[in-house]
């Protein structure tokens, strides 16, 4: 359900907000709400004075009430004098905005005109965007241009900048200093000379100014890379000029994906990874790399292990194959992880699915320093001792999250090195688990029973289960109807109905609607019966749920 670099309180959990038709009960406003109101709508001269004058505290409801009515100029001018040294918009917009930000034009705009229109009374030294999906456009504006708009134009010359970056680059990564960095580092001059010669960099009317001494500071959820775009260098320039630009940018998540590549030049897929050359290894939250070439990312691993604070990682479909045994080919590559792994002192969100790791799982699991909460092992190649040696790991206990799909795959020489029935038998293990993904992974009508009582018995804190693409009969998803309307925080249950699409004569899709309608009504009776209307059923289309794999390569 949620993605190894998300933050999620699993402890707060409410899957069924956007299915659930609340109540809105209107209670009279307030003489501030009211007096916000009134101010949003008047002048630029009169909401700068407003500012100034009004306590400070206010300044959160007078700015988001702006927004609220989308009063441009309103929004603009409170930024541009706001009188706080924090302006941080998830301490002022509710979690229903989180999406304000992606549309281009937007508030975007008016954010970036605030920050240009800064005024002497502006005290603000951070500003947080973090919790908020921002457009790529006004990413790459604020990565792009902030940093160089704060400049003086004495310092907006390419021979001393490229000089600035070269100094900056390099320095902790040897690998990159042999391979890609002469590289990038020939193409600075004019890619410099191209961001200087930007209209916006060379007009005065765009300069941002901060007040000498000052420093602020802008905080971003996550950027993201490919080897189909060179924003990578951008984001190294931003980075090696911090010792000179009052703004600096924080990123928390970096995102690196390669893309199909024509070309079979390995500097091509080494090159984003330019970008941690420069990262301050103490403000990265999070690293997804996905969908590496092979032996791109056992070359980076080395240089990744400096972000020992590092909170998540996701290396989904890296090239990943270990193998287990004791030669040097077997044990060089699995030791590269092991070390890697170990080196981060708070990891305790891990994604490594479609990776190959037969009989590696456990020695991975002992590697690391602090108990997950979250893992996916998502389409990988385990065996059954794999899932022994997670099951009796520490980890066990602590995972609020697990996605154990689509490791029963099919074989027609019966040969499947997990079966069913044992990834069913080692589920009781995860007792304090929320959220549990079984999809995929052909579960046999024999095993519901069984596995119906491990629900009831050991799942007590079950919020999320998904064994969507795995063909049951209808007894038997009537059986688990019944067990997950018995955990009482269970709110969502993600399944797939067969319709009997395997007996009988073909159904059109009006049909198929027509059933998966008529066992909708009859789970949501039992649930309603069993005095449980917050549960929200999610039927998925057989298609849907095999190929769902596909839908999130596109999706990325």
């Amino acid at each position: 359900m949620y993605k190894a670099l998300d933050r999620v309180n699993y402890n707060n959990l409410d899957l069924n907000r956007d299915y659930r038709k609340d109540k809105v009960t209107k209670t009279p406003a307030s003489l501030q709400c009211l007096s916000s109101v009134a101010l949003c709508y008047c002048s630029e001269e009169v909401v700068t004075e407003a500012v100034g004058v009004i306590p400070k505290h206010l300044a959160h409801l007078l700015l988001r009430t702006s927004i609220q009515n989308l009063q441009s100029s309103a929004i603009a001018t409170i930024i541009s004098n706001w009188p706080l040294s924090t302006l941080c918009f998830s301490e002022i917009l509710p979690e229903c905005y989180s999406n304000i930000f992606e549309d281009d034009m937007g508030l975007d705009l008016l954010v970036f005109r605030g920050v240009v229109r800064r005024t002497k009374a502006c005290k603000m030294k951070l500003l947080d965007l973090r919790g908020f999906k921002l457009s790529d456009t006004f990413t790459k504006l604020v990565i792009n241009m902030w940093p160089l708009l704060s400049l003086k134009r004495s310092q907006l010359k390419a021979k001393y900048l490229t000089k600035l970056i070269k100094d900056g680059t390099g320095s902790e990564f040897s690998r990159l200093a042999e391979t890609v960095l002469p590289k990038v580092q020939n193409e600075l001059p004019k890619i410099l000379n191209d961001l200087l010669n930007h209209e916006m960099v060379k007009s005065a009317q765009f300069s941002i100014h901060i007040p000498s001494g000052e420093e602020m500071e802008v905080k971003l959820d996550s950027v993201k890379f490919s080897t189909s775009s060179t924003f990578f260098i951008d984001y190294l320039i931003c980075n090696c000029l911090r010792s000179i630009t009052p703004i600096t940018i924080s990123v928390s998540n970096i995102y690196i994906k390669s893309d199909l590549s024509l070309t079979e030049d390995v500097m091509d897929s080494l090159a984003p990874f330019i970008v941690f050359s420069s990262q301050d290894s103490k403000s990265l939250d999070g690293i997804s790399l996905k969908q590496l070439e092979e032996g791109i990312f056992f070359f980076m691993s080395p240089d990744l292990r400096r972000f020992h604070r590092l909170r998540s990682l996701d290396i989904q479909d890296c090239n990943v194959y270990l193998l287990s045994g004791r030669t040097r080919s077997q044990t060089f590559h699995r030791m590269q992880l092991v070390r890697l792994l170990n080196s981060f002192d708070c990891l305790h969100r891990l994604d490594i699915s479609f990776n190959y790791l037969l009989g590696c799982l456990g020695e991975l699991l002992e590697a690391l320093r602090h108990p997950l909460e979250y893992l996916s092992v998502r389409g990988c190649d385990l065996n059954e001792h794999d899932l022994e040696c997670l099951a009796s790991s520490s980890h066990s206990k602590s995972l609020r999250e697990l996605n154990l799909s689509k490791l029963c795959q099919f074989s027609i020489y019966n040969m499947d090195r997990i079966s069913p029935s044992y990834l069913l038998k080692i589920i009781p293990q995860f007792t304090n688990v929320a959220i549990l993904n079984l999809a995929q992974n052909h579960l046999p009508d024999s095993s519901i029973p069984d596995f119906c009582k491990t629900i009831s018995t050991h799942l007590k804190r079950l919020v999320y289960l998904d064994i969507a693409g795995n063909i049951l009969n209808e007894n038997s998803l009537t059986e688990l109807i019944h067990s997950v309307g018995k955990v009482k925080p269970f709110q969502l249950f993600r399944i797939t109905c067969s319709n009997n699409l395997l007996e009988g004569m073909p159904l059109d899709a009006y049909q198929v609607n027509q059933l998966t309608a008529g066992l909708r009504r009859k789970f949501m009776n039992i649930w309603k019966d069993m005095g449980r209307t917050d549960i929200h059923l999610d039927i998925v289309r057989l298609s849907y749920a095999i190929f769902v794999d596909l839908l999130d390569i596109f999706n990325d």
